[in-house]
């Protein structure tokens, strides 16, 4: 892949990977796949296909014995590859039953629409706003969604939502967290990545609300979806918010507004965060927002902010 980096415009790795792992691997070493390809075609298709190269092949491994083998082996390895990459919104299908001119006009139209979507992405302006529980960032991401016309994405709500749809997906990631595991990170990418693709004709202008809230999720966020042009960060004191949620809690019925849980939450949003804004600090995007006084003289701040960028 270096030797032809300079004069390929991407990579087709055919056949590969066979297992979980490899792909995994490839990901962590190499690059994250764009998409994959996966050709469908009945056994009986296959068997057929391969019985007649056998007729010219010479190869000892064209003969029905051998190739009912390789067929187990390969759904076998090949499903839980298939499921991973479908959980990211990455695989392609791919009816292979006809011809070949047939099978490749469903190809070119897999490819035109990735092209186009890539191209997208790489134009949209992405806004992750962080900031504590009781920051009021939902607020002010609703004022900039009324005067600026973003949409506006929080990862929760897209998880609830998507639970709430009663969709495979939705069931698998109830599964998941009726166990009280955390959602894998590549699901949660795989529904904001969904959002965003299905929002691009309406907009390029994409608020990530209470995201990233560790610095792989920003790491990856901009590796597999889009770049992030900005971070807004409301700065709030722990008291502050402490006050703010404990009256929220007089209402809202949320079990988590109370005082202890709240210093838990508080203590896990400053180590998860810090990284994040660090990060982000050397790259010269975070703009700091101090989000003590009243909700219109915060958003007068963001105001300003938002204007002084050409969106």
């Amino acid at each position: 892949m270096l030797k032809k980096a300079d004069t390929s415009k991407g990579f087709l790795i055919d056949g590969y990977p066979r297992e979980l792992e490899q792909g995994k691997r490839f990901e962590d070493q190499i690059r994250p796949a764009n998409f994959v390809l996966s050709f469908d075609v009945s056994d009986e298709t296959m068997t057929k296909r391969l019985l007649s190269r056998a007729a010219t092949s010479g190869r000892v491994d064209d003969n029905e014995e051998t190739i009912k083998k390789r067929l187990k082996t390969f759904h076998d390895i090949t499903k839980p590859v298939a499921d991973y990459y479908a959980a990211q919104g990455k695989l392609k299908s791919v009816s292979a039953e006809g011809g070949k001119d047939e099978v490749f006009s469903q190809v070119q139209k897999i490819f035109d629409e990735a092209e186009a979507t890539e191209k997208a992405l790489k134009e949209s302006k992405i806004v992750f706003v962080i900031g504590g529980p009781g920051s009021g960032k939902g607020t002010q991401c609703a004022n900039i969604v009324k005067d600026y016309g973003f949409c506006h994405l929080s990862s929760g709500d897209l998880l609830r939502a998507e639970v709430k749809s009663g969709s495979e997906r939705g069931k698998r990631l109830n599964a998941i967290m009726e166990k009280g595991e955390l959602v894998p990170l590549d699901e949660v990418l795989a529904l904001l990545k969904d959002s965003i693709v299905s929002n691009l004709a309406k907009t390029k202008c994409f608020l990530i609300d209470g995201y990233p809230r560790e610095l792989d999720q920003g790491i990856r966020f901009e590796s597999l979806i889009a770049h992030c042009s900005n971070v807004l960060y409301f700065d709030v004191s722990d008291e502050t918010m402490t006050t703010r949620l404990l009256e929220r809690g007089k209402t809202s019925g949320r079990v988590d507004d109370n005082e202890e849980t709240i210093k838990k939450r508080l203590a896990t949003f400053h180590n998860q965060t810090k990284p994040v804004i660090d990060h982000y600090q050397k790259q010269n995007i975070v703009q700091t927002i101090s989000a003590e006084k009243d909700i219109s003289e915060v958003y007068a701040v963001v105001k300003k902010f938002m204007d002084s960028k050409a969106w």
